[in-house]
């Protein structure tokens, strides 16, 4: 028969880890929150090294983005100050939020028309280089998106270096050619990515868009007796390019939020597409130089008030907070303007497998194991004196 000691550390070890379970517990995210993030693979394609007329040099990689589980697009840096955190989650994002924004067409013109977007034959063919690498044409490549996006120039090779001078001869061919053409649209999106309403009205529009032919899946989460419905209060399930969406809310709710989901499983990535760190993670952004088709999830946010307490929480007399006397109760409630296109596609910023330990949970888990060591003790004291 197990003793009175075993029985207390028996109990203490148990009650530790029903702590640990319930603050682990929470902090895992779900599955389907990272279906839609990007990761960066460590096998990329080296290129040659480049020399800066400034004296500084700078390695060259044709990076392998993972856009989904089974899918790796080819893509090059944009920003020659920053390195790759294999760790950060990526995401979609817009040239205007990129270093080189001006010259973003000229960077897109370049992908599309070097290598790997065109096989290296025709590269080659185009630029009047013979005998020209991939190692080299990765590296002429790179620097001249770095010389639009970051303002470098590459230095003139030296006599008889013949990969420098490729190298070279490749960087100004795309200098000297590069047009400004339309960046691509995002293959998946719901704008805006926030609305903000009342209960008494329909909240929205939420604008679809898709470059795909395939009808997009819509769902809704957050709020069960809520629905997604056309201009017409007619219930939809899913949309096609351009179609608007509104979220129905129930006449009884309260203030709250819900999430739109738009899903498609023929989103296909073009080049001139950049990724960037996901809600501000630092790490390189990526220009994308290959095509893919890839299965996508994007989502809006959808926040209400009821009109009675938005109206005690304003101000006394404080006209710009009151809705417009011409507005009907069922009319949409008026739309913030459009945010950045960047889809929100799930919850956590970096990878699973690298998440650190916070300090805040951490410490929670430690303090109540600390207490209930010492619970034990004091039994075990006890005990020990009522023996004696």
């Amino acid at each position: 028969m197990p003793s009175l000691l075993s029985r207390v550390r028996s109990g203490l070890c148990a009650a530790t880890a029903a702590i640990l379970l319930a603050c682990w517990g929470p902090s895992l995210p779900a599955a389907a929150e990272s279906t839609s993030i990007a990761r960066v693979d460590r096998n990329g394609t080296p290129g040659e090294n480049v020399h800066f007329t400034n004296g500084e040099s700078a390695t060259t990689t044709l990076f392998e983005l993972r856009v989904d589980d089974d899918t790796t697009v080819a893509a090059y840096c944009v920003d020659v100050s920053r390195n790759v955190d294999y760790t950060a989650a990526y995401t979609m994002a817009e040239w205007p939020q990129l270093p080189g924004a001006a010259h973003a067409g000229k960077i897109v013109w370049i992908v599309r028309n070097s290598y790997p977007v065109l096989p290296l034959e025709e590269v080659a063919e185009h630029s009047g280089i013979d005998g020209l690498s991939a190692e080299q044409a990765i590296a002429g490549t790179q620097a001249a998106i770095w010389h639009f996006s970051n303002g470098i120039q590459l230095r003139p090779p030296g006599f008889g270096d013949s990969g420098a001078a490729h190298v070279h001869a490749l960087y100004r061919y795309l200098l000297d050619h590069a047009t400004p053409v339309a960046e691509p649209d995002a293959p998946l999106g719901l704008v805006p990515s926030k609305v903000v309403g009342e209960t008494s009205s329909s909240l929205g529009p939420l604008t679809v868009h898709t470059t795909g032919d395939a009808p997009v899946r819509l769902t809704v989460n957050g709020i069960g007796e809520a629905a997604l419905v056309d201009a017409d209060g007619s219930p939809v399930f899913e949309a096609r390019d351009g179609d608007e969406i509104l979220l129905a809310l129930p006449a009884d709710v309260e203030e709250g939020t819900a999430t739109v989901y738009a899903r498609t499983d023929q989103a296909e990535i073009l080049p001139g597409l950049v990724y960037t760190g996901k809600d501000g993670v630092q790490t390189q952004p990526l220009v994308v130089a290959d095509t893919a088709t890839i299965a996508l999830t994007v989502a809006a946010r959808v926040s209400w008030n009821a009109p009675d307490s938005a109206a005690s929480a304003s101000p006394s007399g404080s006209p710009s907070d009151a809705p417009a006397p011409e507005q009907s109760a069922s009319a949409p409630a008026p739309t913030p303007p459009a945010e950045p296109a960047a889809p929100i596609v799930a919850e956590d910023k970096r990878i699973e497998a690298d998440l650190p330990l916070t300090g805040t949970w951490l410490g929670a888990v430690l303090a109540g194991a600390l207490a209930l060591l010492g619970l034990g003790a004091v039994l075990i004291l006890v005990t020990w004196r009522r023996r004696r």
